[in-house]
């Protein structure tokens, strides 16, 4: 199957202030290399370069120019070209309330036949306790309890509430 080329020639017709503020996200110093390569493919391309030229004179892949053209030719905005759209990724299995479980779980008795709560045992008790949690590694609820300067196989490091007597 062959890709068709949008052969249509996008010219880049920049005013005064977008020619300032790109002038000023490439010296600033201040943005990530992407941000400044779409900011100078603009303003070259504002010049009247072509591709070819643009792609020799920054050294990016000719790609990147053609994407930098359409967007500002579909969008209008620089600003709409210099940042990236937001990615969807996938959403977090883990919510504050599971970590909220994972330290306050921590935190208690240590289940029988164990001195002190295992990462296997804590992930096994989030997993009982939050049935719609399909599953959790280890590694995760070890990252649960580092972030929260847990280590329960250290006894210093656990608070235990004292047994009245």
């Amino acid at each position: 199957m062959q890709r068709k080329h949008n052969t249509k020639k996008i010219t880049i017709a920049l005013s005064d202030a977008e020619i300032r503020a790109l002038r000023k996200v490439i010296t600033s110093g201040r943005q990530n290399a992407r941000t400044i390569t779409r900011a100078r493919i603009l303003l070259l391309s504002h010049q009247g370069k072509t591709n070819r030229a643009i792609v020799d004179a920054l050294g990016c892949a000719p790609r990147n120019v053609t994407d930098v053209r359409k967007r500002y030719d579909d969008r209008g905005s620089i600003d709409a070209v210099l940042t990236d759209a937001p990615r969807p990724g996938q959403p977090k299995k883990i919510t504050p309330s599971h970590e909220a479980f994972v330290i306050a779980t921590a935190c208690t008795k240590a289940p029988d036949g164990h001195s002190h709560w295992t990462l296997p045992e804590l992930r096994k008790a989030l997993l009982k306790q939050y049935t719609t949690l399909k599953s959790v590694s280890d590694e995760r609820v070890r990252r649960i309890l580092l972030a929260a300067s847990l280590k329960p196989w250290r006894e210093k490091n656990v608070v235990r509430a004292k047994a009245h007597a």
